[in-house]
């Protein structure tokens, strides 16, 4: 086994533990806000907005460290650390049920996409993404309790 790769499994999934947590408490902070509305969301104030801040910034941030460190150390240690199209990664990693699905992670990383390229005349598709987000980010932190449950029982423990 690579000692670098197993290191960098073990960087990326403190990481992504970090984010998860963020993620979680803005969750909970944001309560029974969401789903919001434009009217809502403009005249929201500088904390809560912070807080939505923090739940935009921690998924996207999650969602890259996902895709360019996590998932791509764990398919070298368990397959092959030869570079491959990440595309065919996340296939192989569907059929050994390290994520439930690629479509899953399209829809995710398409979320992640609305929110860089999030511009302030488009308030409303914002507030839909966020509230799609807020909707089903319990199944975007479940891509990674999965990917994290087998690299404990693989590789860590």
């Amino acid at each position: 086994m690579n000692p670098e790769l197993v290191a960098t499994l073990k960087s990326a999934l403190s990481e992504n533990t970090a984010h998860s947590e963020k993620i979680r408490k803005s969750v909970m902070a944001l309560g029974s806000l969401v789903p919001l509305t434009k009217d809502t969301f403009e005249s929201l104030g500088d904390e809560t907005i912070m807080v939505i801040d923090q739940f935009i910034y921690r998924f996207t941030k999650m969602q890259d460290s996902l895709g360019t460190r996590l998932l791509p150390t764990l398919f070298a240690l368990l397959e092959d650390d030869r570079p491959r199209p990440f595309l065919d990664v996340l296939n192989r990693l569907e059929q050994l049920r390290v994520i439930d699905s690629v479509d899953t992670w399209q829809f995710f990383r398409d979320l992640r996409n609305r929110f860089a390229h999030d511009y302030p005349e488009s308030v409303e598709q914002t507030v839909q993404t966020i509230n799609l987000l807020h909707r089903e980010v319990e199944r975007f932190l479940g891509l990674f309790e999965s990917a994290r449950a087998v690299c404990l029982a693989r590789f860590l423990c």
